[in-house]
């Protein structure tokens, strides 16, 4: 019977125990979520940047336009997933040379141009659509956006 008390106990132990290490992972995940993010992209460069600063219905058309492009887009991630490959392929290699690494990379490189160069072209259109007034909404947004305070 003392057997039986004992397990009781110990289960309601480890069960308290379970409890608070599930409520510290808890309020450590809300922790990191309520976490002040810098809106995103951080360049002040980027494509991403740059057209999340239009008025609201040219950023809908350029998300249109880049989905429209979708199969290129694909292509292209495909290609990049493939250069991984032969990138972990070429590491592991005997004998290494370094000379088959250049080539993936230079490839690598090749490839991410082509999909900065989809972006840049879609939202240079995007940009070229825009009346005199909407230039103003965007030319403010990008300022706004410009005058974010920096994170410790």
């Amino acid at each position: 019977m003392t057997e039986t008390k004992n397990k009781g106990w110990i289960l309601k132990l480890v069960l308290v125990i379970s409890l608070g290490i599930n409520l510290a992972i808890g309020g450590l995940a809300l922790g990191v979520w309520a976490i002040d993010k810098p809106k995103r992209p951080p360049s002040p460069d980027a494509v991403a940047f740059l057209s999340f600063a239009l008025p609201k219905e040219h950023r809908n058309a350029l998300r249109e336009q880049l989905v429209s492009r979708r199969d290129d887009l694909r292509a292209n991630r495909a290609a990049v997933n493939q250069l991984r490959g032969q990138m972990i392929e070429a590491l592991q290699a005997e004998p290494f040379e370094i000379e088959v690494i250049e080539d993936i990379l230079q490839r690598q490189r090749e490839r991410f141009l082509a999909l900065g160069e989809l972006a840049h072209s879609a939202l240079l259109e995007r940009i070229a659509l825009l009346t005199p007034e909407e230039r103003v909404v965007y030319l403010n947004s990008l300022k706004r956006l410009e005058r974010r305070p920096k994170r410790p």
